[in-house]
């Protein structure tokens, strides 16, 4: 038994159920509150980064403006610039790259580095790695937060008599759903962690056996699972079902309300700030948890987009994280933030959409010979259309379009061969698109992607992409390309 661990683990636990606390209070402050909360929480944040992060010194200047700080007036991260002047960015000296990449190649469960930090890494939809880190009091606030969905959800703990939370998702220590999860685990619930890499059959077999109160799971696995009930194999009856970690499609709500009687709730999160928002019993949309972090939809030169209009990305910065201070930085999703105030009170900003991630876009030429960028929405609504489909993810190449599917019960494969390239291609020519070469395959199974999430992405198109973070003043630009 790991003594040291455990007591260090406990002891986060507790810190985090007293920042919930602190949470939940907030959520019915005034906008009014919330937003000057935020400018309190920045210029903080800002100070602090500027007096013990070099990067940030030389990015924004040693004599910092008294009164305000706007964020809009401060320069834009890129992940590229934060992983190229990683040990310049962090405020502990002692953190280095090279010593957090050898921690992080040997893990296998959830350890401290240096006995107060932990190490998280992404590999995000651009395939460049991404490294951060947590010290104890910041991943509290991250399992806090994992605690204000519970509570949104209306699971809150309950003792002495458990409830029985099945957990599917990431199967490595690095991904943030999997280290919330095993250092979560100090008993307030009966956890069930399963990996998502397992057969389906080897899931539905566990679930069966556990009877989940909570069902937790990628909307790829849940909506599979959904199938299961409804055909008979699965026989479960969760109170509460919920969602994380990829794009959720209206036809995968469909198939979990159909399976189980409820409307699933959805957790939104990235592992650079932890759990950005979920929904409450409402379900218009995610409630972002502005007080842990500050928003900004945009537009591809980094102008704010009107409430009620998509972005093209988001700019985030993380109001509680100080070892390694994330201030605009710049993340590919495509999120609509409400310009209406959701009927159960909190102030939270609702984010009433979100379309998938920038690099999703397909880009295919027009009429006159250019690039046209086309939304994922194109491509996913009329394969979600077809009954005959269980599964499917389209990849777009120089070849063309590569659909896989998995038939449903009773698909006829030549039948639905043919279909989706039908519905395909009349989809692109009313687009005014020159349609590609459309390749549609019938599979047994379509594999999930490999690394430490093994998540499932719809749509991947490795055409007419230029790496995140070309648009728009970037940190490292600001610096003349600082290394």
């Amino acid at each position: 038994m790991r003594t040291l661990y455990t007591v260090k683990r406990l002891g986060d636990a507790g810190r985090a159920l007293r920042i919930a606390r602190a949470l939940q209070a907030r959520e019915h402050w005034t906008r009014t509150e919330l937003v000057a909360y935020q400018r309190v929480r920045l210029a903080a944040l800002v100070r602090y980064a500027v007096a013990n992060s070099p990067f940030y010194r030389e990015l924004l200047g040693p004599n910092l403006p008294e009164g305000e700080l706007v964020p809009q007036e401060l320069p834009v991260l890129t992940k590229a610039a934060m992983m190229e002047n990683f040990d310049r960015l962090v405020t502990d000296r002692r953190l280095t790259l090279p010593d957090l990449e050898r921690h992080v190649d040997g893990l296998t469960r959830d350890d401290y580095y240096r006995g107060r930090y932990r190490v998280l890494v992404t590999s995000g939809t651009s395939g460049l790695r991404g490294l951060f880190v947590f010290e104890r009091r910041a991943w509290s606030t991250v399992m806090a937060s994992v605690l204000r969905y519970a509570s949104l959800m209306g699971v809150s703990p309950r003792l002495p008599h458990r409830l029985r939370w099945a957990a599917i998702g990431a199967p490595s220590p690095l991904h943030m759903s999997n280290r919330c999860a095993s250092s979560a685990d100090v008993g307030l619930y009966r956890l069930l962690r399963l990996e998502a890499t397992r057969p389906i059959e080897d899931l539905v077999d566990h679930l069966n056996v556990f009877q989940p109160d909570i069902l937790q799971a990628y909307p790829s696995i849940g909506a599979l699972l959904a199938i299961e009930q409804q055909e008979g194999r699965l026989r479960i009856r969760p109170r509460v079902v919920s969602t994380t970690g990829e794009m959720r499609t209206s036809d995968m709500h469909r198939r979990i309300r159909e399976a189980w009687g409820v409307p699933p709730f959805d957790l939104y999160g990235m592992t650079e700030v932890g759990m950005i928002g979920s929904d409450c019993p409402e379900h218009r949309g995610f409630h972002l948890n502005e007080d842990l972090a500050i928003f900004e939809a945009v537009d591809e030169s980094n102008r704010p987009v009107p409430l009620g209009s998509p972005g093209h990305k988001v700019l985030v910065t993380n109001l509680f994280n100080y070892t390694q201070p994330l201030i605009r930085y710049e993340v590919s999703d495509m999120l609509t933030i409400s310009a209406e105030a959701c009927p159960c009170g909190r102030s939270l900003a609702l984010v009433s959409e979100i379309e998938g991630k920038n690099d999703d876009m397909l880009h295919l030429r027009g009429p006159d010979g250019r690039d046209v960028p086309i939304h994922p929405i194109h491509v996913r609504s009329p394969l979600a259309a077809r009954r005959d489909v269980r599964q499917y993810q389209v990849l777009h190449d120089e070849q063309g379009l590569h659909v896989l599917v998995v038939l449903a019960a009773g698909g006829s494969a030549e039948e639905c061969r043919a279909g989706v390239a039908q519905s395909l291609g009349e989809t692109l020519a009313k687009l005014r698109v020159q349609a590609p070469p459309i390749d549609v395959r019938v599979v047994a199974t379509i594999p999930r992607e490999g690394g430490q999430a093994a998540k499932f992405k719809l749509i991947r198109s490795l055409v007419g992409h230029g790496p995140t973070g070309d648009a728009g003043t970037t940190a490292a630009s600001s610096l003349g390309g600082a290394r």
